[in-house]
């Protein structure tokens, strides 16, 4: 019984874990993670194994830790936590595909440090003849939406 409790006291810590390193935008918070959670899976194998004499557990565990170590696991419950998953690639291709302040001004058509009225009024300029809905495309309509707010 003792160990069951253990148990489910991890997966829940796993959660937690993982919708902490979800939030994270920074590689090294989430390798600190990832490793720090590899760590204390390995020592609680370690326990089932050796003092517990609990094989199954243990190697379950001990499975975890590689698998934590490696990333797989954190890409696993990631991608799993917020039920459908829909804004992974969106959010991985906003975070690619950052433009500086020169990209953004070229797609305004703006030079120099431009007010935010200047950029405001570059935008609606643009967009209105990008629009998807004026037979522009969403992607043209996206960066110019991008390049906006990088600037404002």
């Amino acid at each position: 019984m003792p160990y069951i409790i253990i148990i489910i006291g991890f997966v829940f810590l796993l959660y937690a874990i993982s919708r902490l390193m979800k939030q994270s935008h920074s590689a090294k918070i989430n390798k600190i993670f990832r490793y720090g959670f590899a760590v204390i899976l390995g020592l609680l194998a370690y326990f089932f194994l050796i003092m517990a004499k609990n094989i199954p557990i243990g190697a379950i565990l001990g499975i975890l830790s590689f698998f934590s170590a490696q990333g797989g696991l954190w890409k696993i419950l990631m991608n799993n936590s917020d039920g459908a998953g829909n804004n992974k690639k969106e959010t991985s291709v906003n975070h690619k595909n950052a433009m500086t302040r020169e990209e953004a001004l070229e797609i305004l058509g703006l030079s120099g440090h431009p007010s935010k009225s200047e950029i405001k009024e570059a935008h609606h300029k643009m967009m209105l003849k990008l629009h998807p809905d004026q037979g522009g495309s969403d992607y043209f309509a996206s960066k110019l939406n991008q390049a906006r707010d990088m600037l404002i």
